[in-house]
């Protein structure tokens, strides 16, 4: 009986839900920083919802 390879690390990395999470968070700042209300709401209900959604 063969086993699966894991994951390599690249894999892992970019699957990660930090980054995911590090991006909206970014992107929620710098919109609301250029007073973008709208896309700035937006990127932290996306952010709220990802979190919630048991991603993290």
């Amino acid at each position: 009986m063969q086993v699966a390879p894991t994951a390599g690390p690249l894999r892992r990395a970019l699957t990660e839900p930090l980054i995911g999470v590090l991006l909206l968070a970014m992107a929620a700042v710098a919109l609301a920083a250029r007073d973008g209300m709208v896309l700035g709401w937006a990127s932290i209900g996306a952010l709220a919802g990802y979190s919630l959604s048991g991603s993290v």
